[in-house]
């Protein structure tokens, strides 16, 4: 009965199925990161943007004027400095992706030569004829034969020219 449940369990223990690892030959990313928040939209009313030839400045004694440039109130001109920063963050998060890939690229690539190099290798294996690829085992059984003959062969001789000495 113990021989029954050790045969079953054997069975049991050696039918299951292999567990099959996924791993994957590319690396993990370095990081994932959000992508940042587009500036807040500025009322209708506070959205003045208006190109200027000279301006004078409110509050200078005396007064002073300004080069051409462009007029535009608080908040348009904080929303220009946001939306520049968040360019500068996302075209950094660009470069960050692209070196990434890159180097997944270079892992990638590694991966397949390697892989056609031993696909080379078994072709070259599978062109070999029958002889090529068992020649050296054939070679050994015939010197095997003819060792153990020649053996044979001095031992007889020893023994039939000792046996004539007697």
């Amino acid at each position: 009965m113990r021989w029954a449940a050790l045969l079953l369990a054997l069975l049991v223990g050696c039918g299951a199925p292999a567990q099959q690892s996924e791993e994957s030959t590319l690396p993990a990313p370095l990081f994932t990161t959000e992508l940042p928040e587009p500036p807040e939209d500025v009322p209708a009313d506070r959205r003045v943007v208006l190109p200027v030839s000279k301006c004078v400045v409110e509050g200078s004694e005396p007064p002073e004027e300004t080069p051409p440039g462009i007029y535009m109130t608080q908040e348009m001109a904080a929303r220009a400095g946001r939306t520049k920063v968040a360019y500068d963050e996302l075209r950094g998060l660009y470069e960050v992706d692209l070196r990434t890939m890159d180097r997944e690229r270079e892992v990638y690539q590694k991966q397949l030569d390697l892989a056609d190099r031993e696909v080379a290798e078994w072709r070259e294996r599978a062109r070999r004829t029958w002889w090529e690829q068992h020649g050296s085992q054939v070679m050994l059984g015939v010197g095997v034969a003819l060792g153990a003959g020649l053996a044979v062969g001095i031992a007889a001789a020893l023994d039939g020219s000792l046996g004539a000495v007697e």
